[in-house]
């Protein structure tokens, strides 16, 4: 008979300690440690809302496992690859919706759950970049939240942005028109960069931990693109953030372009980043 594993399910009392440990890997931790932030240990409704497992059962942390509440499988277990295989096996009894995280960590746990490339409607391997905000090169643009009457635009820019990216196509994500919604709300974090004659560019925050946030949702209209807008809008975006408190920023770039943006206000590639989409069961 096989033992279980040396893992268990997180109780609220946890989370300092989980928060600690995911802190020491901030860059492939933020979708772990920002859903921890913001819902907790418990939340059984809000959808990215997380059921964690740590590694070990007792002592200090060495590996944290996240499941939301729609189904995305998030990990942080960079030392014990055994741990991944073990929760694979104990905890994934559900088909997940996708997986996200370190690179080799994730394609460490889509082997031990068997599942192929025919399995996922989406899986990306992208570059993960970091800049200390201290050194964000001063700029001139600032931007500003979305307005109501805004929405209709945003659900056509959301549209275009999924199928850019190919996230479309994943069942985890949210449909233009609710992420429209979202966005004009007073809690959300996508902001536009305002040319002449209205909205030219779009970024958010898609997770805020600690002292650190990830970028997301970058977007310039095709007819747009070209003229430095994406750099724009993400250099005043994190120029917001770095005023309210943050002092360091990550990000994924989906594609060569992308990267260059990135790279020409400071980023620097600090590894690899796997974002996949299981596809939906028949």
């Amino acid at each position: 008979m096989t033992s279980p594993p040396d893992m268990r399910l997180a109780r609220p009392d946890d989370a300092p300690a989980i928060e600690a440990f995911l802190s020491r890997h901030a860059a492939t931790s933020m979708f772990l440690r920002g859903n921890l932030a913001a819902w907790g240990i418990g939340n059984t409704t809000q959808p990215h809302a997380t059921t964690f497992h740590i590694v070990p059962a007792e002592g200090p942390i060495r590996g944290v496992f996240g499941r939301t509440n729609s189904g995305m499988v998030l990990c942080q277990c960079p030392d014990d690859p055994p741990a991944i295989a073990a929760y694979a096996r104990a905890f994934v009894q559900q088909r997940p919706t996708g997986l996200t995280g370190d690179a080799a960590q994730i394609d460490a746990l889509i082997q031990a759950l068997g599942l192929k490339d025919a399995d996922f409607s989406m899986s990306h391997l992208e570059p993960l970049f970091h800049l200390n905000l201290a050194a964000l090169p001063a700029g001139p643009d600032h931007v500003r939240p979305p307005r109501p009457e805004e929405s209709d635009l945003l659900a056509g820019w959301f549209s275009d942005y999924l199928a850019d990216t190919g996230l479309g196509s994943g069942s985890a994500i949210a449909e233009p028109a609710d992420r429209a919604a979202a966005a004009v709300k007073p809690s959300s974090t996508v902001r536009l960069l305002d040319g002449p004659k209205g909205p030219v560019a779009m970024a958010a925050l898609n997770a805020v931990a600690g002292d650190a946030v990830q970028v997301g949702g970058v977007f310039v209209p095709a007819p747009l693109r070209g003229r430095g807008l994406g750099r724009r809008v993400t250099r005043a975006l994190l120029a917001e953030a770095r005023n309210a408190g943050a002092a360091q920023a990550v990000l994924f770039a989906n594609n060569d372009a992308a990267a260059r943006a990135y790279q020409a206000i400071g980023f620097s590639q600090i590894g690899w980043y796997r974002i996949a989409f299981l596809r939906a069961e028949q």
